[in-house]
Formats: structure tokens, C-alpha cells, sequence
């Protein structure tokens, strides 16, 4: 993955659960790569704060029966917060300047 690709990835990811549940997943070892991430103890601190946000949502959305359409919920529940996140975590991306 490129740090383009994670930006995309990331300001995309707050916009429904499955987005963010899809994006928690694909980055839970970024912090791994100094190519992507400038502060990977950062970037895992954040990265836990988003799993928290991921497992309360899925777990309500799960109690929820799984609806097909739980929009109204998210952006009620958990969107801002998803947001909020991701707006700590783009700043921790190196740079893709930086890489060529």
C-alpha cells in the first residue's frame, strides 16, 4: 500500500462501517512501515482509539441484527468521532513528497 492509497483509504473510511471496519483492518500493522508512517508509537495509539470506535459500532450494529442500511446510526453514533481519528491520523502519513 502507498501513503496515497491510505490517504484515500482514509478519508474515505468515516463514511459508513464497513469503510471504517474495512480501513481499521488494513492498518492495524502500518505503523510497522517507515515508508507510510513518520510516528509509529503515535500512529498505534490512534490506531487502538480506532479499534475501540470498530468493535463498539459493530458490536452495536451486530445487536442491531445487522441491518443492511445502519447510516443513520453511524453518522449518529460514531461518524464524528471516526472522523476525528482519521484527522489526527493523516498528519502521521510521511509524506509521499518525502518518498521520491
Amino acid at each position: 500500500m502507498t501513503v496515497s492509497e491510505l490517504m484515500v483509504l482514509a478519508r474515505e473510511a468515516p463514511q459508513d462501517l464497513l469503510c471504517w471496519s474495512s480501513f481499521v483492518a488494513q492498518t492495524e500493522f502500518a505503523w510497522q512501515n517507515s515508508i507510510l508512517v513518520s510516528d509509529a508509537e503515535r500512529w498505534q495509539t490512534l490506531w487502538f482509539e480506532m479499534e475501540i470506535v470498530n468493535a463498539l459500532a459493530l458490536a452495536e450494529w451486530e445487536d442491531d441484527g445487522r441491518p443492511c442500511d445502519w447510516s443513520g446510526r453511524w453518522r449518529e453514533g460514531y461518524e464524528q468521532d471516526a472522523q476525528a481519528l482519521v484527522s489526527e491520523l493523516l498528519p502521521l502519513l510521511v509524506s509521499p513528497e518525502a518518498i521520491a
